[in-house]
Parts: structure tokens; sequence; C-alpha cells
């Protein structure tokens, strides 16, 4: 059995036992990791693939929201605001989205985008959802002459058009070229894909007929790390991060950085010496607490002793390196930081504006990559 299907399951014996056990009877026991963890249930919806490995972002905005004020400053950095569902934070309407897709940003607790552009990537939304409003979007919203109404497993999904189709007649700030998309009510997910198969695998991870990210022991590890740090946002990634790949990656710009300093800073943050020991996956997140906002990372190494000596790397490398997006020394960015080795993980907390970089360790993401992570 999956994570994801473990914890729908584990909640409703809960349920039934909250029932049916007399008042006053409990009985004190360690809960599974899989009943308490927001990680992997977000994880649970997503494929275990080449493409969702190399970096899966969750967000956590309901939990963001309890524990800090959403117009401070740092709300906007933090969440990262990546393209919700083609939607650009200016561009958004509450109007256009209860019409289009029958419900709105509000009514969305967590977030979770992964995948590779331009196409191939999943994305879902976790909250509270009207099944007749979605319904109703999707049959007389844009597009809805070629609408087909799918089933598979158990759940229905709208689908619009062939696959990654543009349609300019249905171009939105939702569907910015006009794609047809395909939508899924499942529970209290909302999946969107631009294929069929991509669909019908994120509802198949779901419903654990096939390996979810959850699934795979290193991103345990991680969500269970993330857990205790407490973040409200994570970057999970199994993508190499050594320095002769990464090399590799940006060898055009090692080559020739031009006169332009964040690429003549890249360059040297790449080209530095000093380098973690190899590690298998990692995660970075950001959150808040008592001492004020942080950026997490944590690394799942080979062996107690890897993890002990990433501790000691990390905090030299933190000491020495710049932050290639503020082109600016991450010890300038770090108020008080705390890294420590626990078993195989490096875990360290960032304190400071440190915090707002969490979602750039993804080696050809969206914004300006960091390699403060390299390894050997």
């Amino acid at each position: 059995m999956t994570i994801a299907k473990g914890f729908r399951l584990a909640l409703t014996l809960l349920m039934l036992a909250a029932i049916v056990l007399p008042a006053g009877c409990s009985k004190e026991k360690e809960t599974p990791l899989q009943e308490s963890n927001r990680w992997l249930l977000l994880l649970g919806v997503l494929p275990a693939n080449e493409n969702t490995l190399k970096g899966a972002y969750l967000q956590d905005l309901a939990y963001l929201e309890e524990k800090t004020d959403p117009l401070s400053s740092l709300w906007y950095p933090i969440t990262i605001n990546m393209p919700l569902f083609g939607s650009s934070p200016n561009a958004y309407t509450d109007e256009e989205w209860k019409q289009t897709l029958g419900f709105i940003q509000a009514d969305v607790d967590q977030t979770i985008y992964a995948g590779a552009l331009p196409m191939s990537y999943y994305e879902a939304v976790h909250g509270r959802f009207s099944r007749d409003d979605v319904g109703s979007a999707a049959r007389t919203g844009a597009g809805n002459d070629m609408l087909e109404v799918i089933s598979y497993q158990g759940h229905e999904f709208y689908s619009w058009g062939t696959d990654t189709d543009i349609n300019m007649s249905m171009r939105s700030n939702v569907r910015p070229l006009g794609r047809g998309y395909r939508l899924a009510l499942v529970d209290d997910f909302i999946f969107w894909v631009r294929w069929t198969d991509g669909m019908k695998e994120m509802i198949d991870s779901y419903e654990g007929n096939i390996e979810s990210l959850a699934d795979t022991e290193d991103y345990r590890s991680l969500a269970e790390a993330l857990e205790e740090l407490d973040v409200c946002c994570a970057f999970f990634s199994s993508e190499s991060q050594s320095q002769s790949r990464v090399k590799e990656v940006y060898k055009d710009i090692v080559d020739d950085p031009a006169n332009n300093e964040r690429r003549q800073t890249l360059v040297e943050e790449i080209q530095r010496p000093l380098l973690l020991r190899q590690y298998q996956a990692f995660a970075t997140g950001a959150g808040i607490d008592d001492k004020g906002y942080f950026m997490a990372i944590v690394l799942v190494n080979a062996s107690e002793a890897v993890a002990r000596d990433n501790a000691a790397l990390l905090e030299q490398r933190i000491s020495e390196a710049k932050n290639v997006a503020g082109i600016r020394a991450w010890s300038d960015l770090i108020q008080s930081m705390e890294i420590e080795s626990k078993g195989r993980l490096t875990t360290a907390r960032l304190y400071g504006g440190a915090c707002t970089y969490w979602g750039n360790f993804e080696v050809l993401g969206a914004g300006p990559y960091e390699p403060l992570l390299l390894h050997e």
C-alpha cells in the first residue's frame, strides 16, 4: 500500500475509532508517519519518474497563513508564486477562475507543482472545492464544444481537445495559449495537466496503482525531517548536484559568462573548490518560528559519517559562497543558523533573508540556480 493510500485509510480508521470507543478509553501510541505527514500526502499524487524526481514544489499556504500575516513583506517571495494554473498574480481574478475552473484561489490550501517545462509537468491543488461548481464551469466555459468527460479508475476527468494543442479562441489568463488541459476533482485534490497520460498517472499515483514520490525511501526521510523543521513550503529533488554535472549543464555560461555580473557569479560559485560530499537526495524549504523566518535544508547521505562531514562542509560553504540571485554573500542573508546531523541526515535552519531562496535549487529551474549545495 502506498503512503498516500495509507494516509486516507488510516484517517478513516481513526474517525471510526473515535465513534466506537467509549468516553475516557484511550491508548497512547506513536503516530505512524503516514498518518501525520502532510508532505507525504501531497507527494502521493505525483508519479515517480525522471521529470518529477528533478524537482517537486509543495506549498502549504493555509499553514503559512496560520503562522504569519499574508501582508508581511516576505509572504510573496516565500510563496514564490509559481504559475498556478497558468495565472500570474497580476492577471488573477476571482470571477475568471470561478467561471473557468469552478473555484478561486481562496479555496486552495496547498499547491503542488512538478515536472519539466514546457509540457511534461504536473499541477495540483488541495483544498475545499464544490463538485457541482467545477463541473458547471467545465461544461459551460470556453471550449465546451470539444469537452469530453473521461472515466478512469473510478474517477472522471474533463478533457479539452488533443494533447498539448493550442487553440487561440480559448486564450485566457488561466489558459494563456488556449490549451485545453485535463482537469479532475479527486476527493479534495484538483489535478491539472496538459496531456491525458499525465492525468492517468496522477490518478494512478493517488490510488496507489503506481509508485508515487511518497513511496520513495529518500523522500519519506526528507518529509519526516521537514515536518520536524516545521516548514510551510518545500522543494524535493533527487537530481544530481555534482560539480561536474552542473558544469556540463551550464557549459555555455562557464565558457563565456560575458559581461554579466549574475552569470559571472554563477560561474564563480560552480567552480568553487570546496564541495559537499556526495549525497542521494535533498529538500529545501521555508518556515517561521519564534526566532523568525528561516530556510531549511535537508540532505540524505549514504552514512552517518557523511552526514557529519556535510554538516561541517555546509557551514563552510555558507561562510564562503555567494548568493547568485542577489549577488551577495550568503552570510549577509543569514542572521543565525543551526546545522547538525541526525543519523544519515544533514539538517539546517538558516534564519533571515535566505528564506526567500528555498525554491532556487533546481538545476534547470525557473529562477536563478543556486549552486550552494554542490557536491563532489
